[in-house]
């Protein structure tokens, strides 16, 4: 695959190389005083950590808002979390590329999710007893896999459910 092709289809992967590339050129003396490589290199190496740590966040937020509409099922919010997760998965979709999945860990997107849905309840005067079951959920793997938050992309209702069954479990 060219390096055109990889920049159009996984960021990452592409800065990556590109980096790489640049490192092997940094030995060389015949290069131009003005070529700031170290600098160059580390711009093209935050490029593609920024790429990865927005899909991290589109996960953790999709996380977040299930959590709150499966421990908060009776608010009148739960359809407003459902079209924000719907949103966040379209994005998650736009831009999540073959070599970011080895770089995500679930368990530790979805322990912050937990501790950002038990904020956003409590803050909002809930009940709480949310706050007894969220903390419970603290330190615990995520009960869906990255594959599922994947799968789920047109159906916010079907992921929460996938969570409601992956917490009863």
């Amino acid at each position: 695959m060219s390096g055109t092709d990889l920049y159009e289809t996984d960021i990452l992967a592409w800065s990556e190389q590109q980096a790489g590339a640049l490192r092997e050129l940094s030995g060389r003396r015949d290069l131009p005083n003005a070529l700031d490589l170290a600098h160059v290199l580390e711009e093209i190496e935050d490029l593609g950590l920024s790429e990865l740590n927005a899909v991290k966040s589109f996960i953790r937020l999709i996380l977040r808002h299930a959590v709150k509409c499966v421990l908060d099922s009776e608010a009148q919010t739960v359809r407003h979390w459902r079209v924000e997760i719907n949103n966040w998965q379209g994005d998650l979709e736009d831009r999540i590329s073959p070599s970011m999945h080895r770089r995500i860990d679930m368990d530790a997107l979805w322990d912050r999710a937990v501790r950002q849905a038990e904020l956003d309840l409590l803050e909002q005067a809930r009940d709480p007893a949310f706050a007894t079951r969220l903390r419970a959920l603290r330190g615990t793997t995520c009960p869906i896999p990255l594959a599922e938050v994947l799968r789920e992309s047109t159906d916010p209702a079907a992921l929460v459910q996938r969570l409601a069954l992956g917490l009863t479990r």
